[in-house]
Parts: C-alpha cells; structure tokens; sequence
C-alpha cells in the first residue's frame, strides 16, 4: 500500500510539474510574439512604398534591446527576403529557410511558431525558433515579419521548476522535435522518440511508458498546449519510480506508518518551497518582459516623437505664412491628429520610464488631497470617493504630475467598471516595502467595488496596449503609465481583482530621505526679458536634419541668428569658432558624445552659456535631471522654446537649462 502511495504521489507531482512549467512556456513564446507584433505596427512599412531602409534601422536598435534575439527578418509574399539584421541593407539576400511556417502565416493569417533549428555552420550553437507574425495593410497580408530567438530562455524555465535531479524534463515543439532538455542538451534539434510522439498524437495530457535516447524505460507525465501544439514531458526513470519496491518488508511493516507521515511532510514542504519558488520565477519572468517592453517602447516613441517634430514644426511655419481659412482648416485638422499622436508618445514614454521625470519631495497626502477634486469630477456623481489617509506629512520624491496622472488613470478605469455607481475608497498606509530591501514606504491604495479583472488577465494588465475594454473604448496605456510612474519613483505597483468583486490597486512609494521644502516664492518679473532684443545667436545641435531644419527656420523667423550643427564634436567646433549666446542641443546624438556629455562640456568651457537640451528619448535624462537640468519632451511648443531663449538669455545669474522635450 505504501509503495502505491509513493507512486501516486510521484505521478502526481510530475503532473502539477508539466502543468505549472508548460503555464511559463506558454507565456514565453506569446510575448515573443507580442513584440514582434508591436515592431509590425511600425509605420515605415505603410503605404506604397514603405521605407525599408529606415525599417531595417529600427530592427536593428529592435534587436540590441533584447539579448537573445538573433535575427529579425521581413519577407514579402512572394518568398524574397527585404531585410535581415546582421547584413547590410541592400546587400543580396538568401532564400527563406523555414518555407514551411512562412507558408502557413500566408495560409491562415495567423502568427506561427517555426520548427527548432540550430544555428547555421555551428555543430553546438544555442538551438533558435522563428517567430512569424503577418504585416497587413488595408486589410490584406503585405509582408511577414520573423523574429530568430534563442531557446535559451525555455531550457532556463526547465532548470528553474526545481526537480528532482534524477527527473529529466524536456520540451517538445509543434513538429515532434525536441525544443529544450535541461538534462540532455545535445538532444535539442533532434526528434523525439516514438512514444512521446504516439502520446501527443493520441492526446493533449497524460501518463505513458516511455524509453530514453539512451534506452532506458521511463514513465513520462506531459501537457500539450492547445494554443501553440508545443508539449511539456516530465520522466521518472522506471528504476527510481519502482524504488520503493526493493525495500525489505520487515522495514516496511515497522518504519511504514513513519515513512508515511514524513513523507507526506516533505512532500508538503517541499510543495510549499516550489510554489515560493514559482512565484519568484513569475515575477522573475514579468520584470524582464515589462522593461524588454519598456525599452523597445521607448524607442518606437523616440522615432514618433521625432516625425511629430517635423509635422507640427512646419504646421507652425506654414500657419505664420497661410490667411486663407479652407486650408486653415486642413491645418488645424492635421494639427489635432499630431496632437494626438504626441499624447500617445507621452503615455509610451511613461510605460517606458526613459522620457524623464520632474521629480521632486512633496508631502503625499497634501497632493493627494489636492488632486481628489480632480478624481470626483473623472468618476462622476453616483461614484462615492472615500478616503482614509494616516495623519501628518509623508515626504516622498515623485513626478507630481504623472502621479496626478496615475490617480485620474486609475480612477477612469474604475469608472468604466461602475457604469451602475458603487464607491472608489483611497487608503493610505506606512509599511515596509514588499521588495525586501529593507526600505520604508507608503501603500496607497485604491479601490472600487466595480465588475472587477478576469484571473488570466491579471498577469497583463500593466503591459501597452493590453485592456479588457470594447475596441475603441480604451488604448490599453492607462495602467502602463501607473506602472511606469511608480517604477520611475523607484517603488512598485500591482493589481487584485476578482471578477464580479471589484478591483484595488496598489502604488508602493518609498520614503524621500530629504525633508521637506518650505513653500517656493513666485519667480521674479520676466516681462522686461521676454521683450528683449531677439539678435542673439543660437547654436543648434540635431543629428536629425529634418527636425533641425524646421527648428532653425522657425527661430530665424523670431530674429535669432542660427548656427547649425549635426553632431556634439561639430557643435564644439562652432563654440570655439565663433561663439554663441545660448546653445539648444539634442540629447541622443552619434559620435561617442551624447547631448548631455556635450552640455557638461560646454559648462566647463563656458560657465555663463545658457544651455536647452531637446530628446524624445533617453535614459540619461534623469540623469540630467540630477544635474539641474529642466526637462521638456518632444514635440515641443515653438513659441515657448523662442520665449524659454528669450528668458534665458536675460535671466541674470541662471546659467544653463537643460529641456527635454522629446
């Protein structure tokens, strides 16, 4: 009865074992996807003639951003490879070599998992999948997208489930080949032997004999995923799962009942450890996926930002130079969509966490109670807010704005959830903060009593572009904002919800170490600065002709003299040449100088140079932030940048500014 017992629970673990690490695959090959879905949204590749050149840059800075991406490859429909990273564009391409899911995304209009393969010319390289997504257009497929991945990252998941030793787990990919071994690596490529396949064949989950590549017997427990056709095998060798029954009977009779209840507790134990296991692996898993998400977002933003740059800088020119009210109107139709595009941007670059923060130390529950104005008027009046906040001041560092930002984000989704009425309770708590450094905090929380976040989309809910709403009833960047402010404030952010039982997000803040300001006193009268002469001469430094062309035009139009530069080395040289009255410098610039290590140097060299920097990304704009620089993003104002010169320049005693509007 005893050895039963033990094979009933061996059999069981393998089960549970396949089903929580085939839960990870899963969720691993569809965020493959997912991103490779997003690089398909890229513009470049609309209309009739599609800049491919510029699309094969963008897959390039694509692929640094994520280590185990090989390759990323776009084929027209007719088989002809357009480009391949790792090649120049424009050199000649080879032919497709996995014709076979490329045919099948053509086929049904669905993204694919190719077959494993290894690497060409390489007997031991790390095995690679493609991923296909298709490219459509207007309705109809125009290219296909694939995305070369190592398989690294599964083989990792296998390692991390914590199995017994003498258990070999294994991956088995859509075409009956081994995608990943943790104890036999060099079977990876190969096929899988006839009793795995004859079980995948005959059904998605069970129990069966199998034998090894080496030939001994095993009793193999698998899952086949019904989204994917991959499968996760767990085998227990016959020899340990037949162990029990070697015992003496003497021993068993007298040690069974003990044997028994220790085995139960270890088994529980050792269960227990897993699940804490597992659930760091999770969050593992999420952490990486959202800042793989939040770098190539940042990057799609910085390319947006910069056409939005171009698009409104000449609607400004244009608008100075046209009187007639039928194009003015197409004007200002194309403004309110560039507009719209720059808001969108913004809410990437929150996610992101490159676009720079205003950040500063204030007093939570003051700006909290600020902002719930703000909040009553979002939920509308059968909404009752309720707060319940801990007395006295709490000094935490935050970008006031994009908190106000996080609330209205929180409390609009919570309002879409209580189309009926109910309540949005905001509590405020002092805890230590569940990252286990050690670091006091602040939870607040904020909860409704609306329809509440169905379980499988829990894992998702922070991610760009994902939401539970109707189409067209939300852009799925609400919650990625909440999650990239609270990332940017260098705290945490997460979501529990049941369906039906209402929703409560958490924002875990850090406590500032510095104390709080005293209240700031109006900045003195600019109006004298502002009606200043306008025969300074500006120093322009943009690698982007485009963006610096409408720039220059547009200042030249306020009277400055402009001088123009396409790189922090170039822009150097004129400092030196023949001087400036203020310098406005890109922060992403070529060369091996970025725009601030350009503006540091041009502090050095020239104390009393007023300095703006423009990006519409970077990482290094919180570190400019540190540095006092003032921040903007791209698309910025004209206007305001000419009245900022303006200030600048007759502000006495202000030395530099840095803007990052971009």
């Amino acid at each position: 009865m005893l050895f039963r017992q033990q094979q009933t629970l061996m059999r069981s673990e393998a089960v549970h074992q396949v089903d929580e690490m085939l839960g990870s695959v899963d969720r691993e090959l569809f965020t493959q996807i997912e991103l490779l879905k997003v690089l398909a949204q890229s513009p470049m590749l609309d209309g009739d003639r599609p800049d491919l050149a510029a699309f094969h840059g963008l897959a390039e800075r694509f692929q640094s951003q994520l280590p185990l991406w090989h390759r990323i490859i776009l084929a027209d429909t007719e088989s002809h490879m357009l480009v391949r990273t790792g090649y120049s564009y424009g050199t000649p391409l080879p032919p497709l070599v996995d014709e076979k899911s490329y045919r099948r995304v053509l086929d049904t209009g669905e993204p694919t998992i190719g077959d494993i393969a290894k690497p060409w010319g390489t007997a031991n390289g790390a095995p690679r999948a493609s991923f296909r997504v298709p490219v459509r257009r207007d309705g109809k497929i125009r290219f296909v997208l694939t995305g070369v991945v190592s398989t690294q990252r599964l083989t990792d998941l296998l390692a991390n489930a914590g199995l017994d030793p003498a258990w070999r787990p294994y991956l088995v990919d859509g075409a009956d080949r081994i995608a990943a071994s943790l104890r036999a690596p060099v079977n990876v490529g190969s096929p899988a032997m006839p009793p795995t396949v004859l079980a995948r064949t005959a059904g998605s989950s069970g129990i069966y004999d199998g034998i090894s590549p080496e030939g001994k017997p095993l009793v193999t427990a698998f899952r086949k995923s019904v989204k994917t056709g991959w499968s996760v095998h767990v085998a227990v060798p016959l020899a340990l799962y037949n162990q029990p029954a070697t015992h003496s009977v003497w021993i068993l009779a007298f040690a069974g009942a003990v044997a028994a209840l220790l085995t139960g507790a270890f088994i529980l134990l050792l269960r227990r450890e897993l699940q804490a296991q597992r659930r760091d692996t999770l969050a593992q898993e999420r952490t990486v996926r959202m800042e793989a998400l939040g770098r190539m977002t940042g990057g799609v933003a910085h390319d947006f930002n910069n056409l939005l740059m171009v698009i409104l800088g000449n609607l400004e020119m244009l608008g100075r130079r046209n009187h007639e009210p039928r194009i003015e109107r197409y004007v200002t139709a194309i403004r309110k969509a560039a507009e719209r595009g720059t808001h969108l941007t913004r809410e990437l670059l929150s996610f992101s966490r490159g676009g720079g923060t205003q950040s500063e130390v204030v007093d939570l529950t003051e700006r909290l109670l600020g902002t719930l104005t703000m909040i009553r008027q979002s939920v509308s009046g059968h909404i009752h807010v309720e707060t319940d906040l801990i007395p006295g001041r709490h000094a935490v560092r935050l970008d006031p704005l994009q908190f106000d930002l996080a609330l209205l984000n929180i409390a609009a989704n919570a309002r879409d959830a209580m189309p009926d009425g109910g309540s949005f309770r905001i509590t405020a708590r002092r805890c230590p903060l569940p990252d286990r450094s050690g670091r006091d905090g602040i939870a607040l929380s904020i909860k409704d009593t609306g329809s509440g976040i169905p379980a499988e989309a829990i894992p998702h809910v922070f991610e760009p572009f994902f939401t539970t709403k109707e189409v067209g009833k939300g852009t799925g960047l609400g919650l990625s904002q909440v999650y990239g402010f609270a990332k940017a404030s260098n705290g945490m952010a997460d979501v529990e919800s049941r369906a039906g039982q209402g929703t409560t997000v958490t924002l875990y803040l850090p406590l500032a170490q510095e104390e709080l300001p005293e209240t700031s006193k109006m900045p003195a009268d600019t109006s004298e600065a502002l009606g200043m002469s306008g025969l300074a001469r500006v120093v322009l430094v943009d690698d982007n002709d485009e963006v610096r062309t409408v720039t220059a035009a547009y200042l030249e139009e306020a009277g400055f003299q402009v001088a123009q530069a396409d790189s922090a080395h170039a822009g150097l040289n004129v400092l030196e040449r023949s001087g400036g009255d203020i310098l406005v410098s890109d922060l992403i610039m070529p060369g091996g100088m970025d725009g601030l290590a350009f503006a540091n140097e041009a502090r050095r060299r020239w104390p009393d140079l007023p300095v703006i920097l423009v990006s519409g990304y970077s990482a290094s704009a919180a570190r400019a932030t540190e540095l006092g620089y003032k921040l903007y993003m791209k698309p910025y104002d004209m206007a305001e940048l000419v009245r900022d010169i303006r200030d600048l320049i007759g502000s006495d005693g202000l030395r530099t500014v840095a803007m990052d509007r971009g």
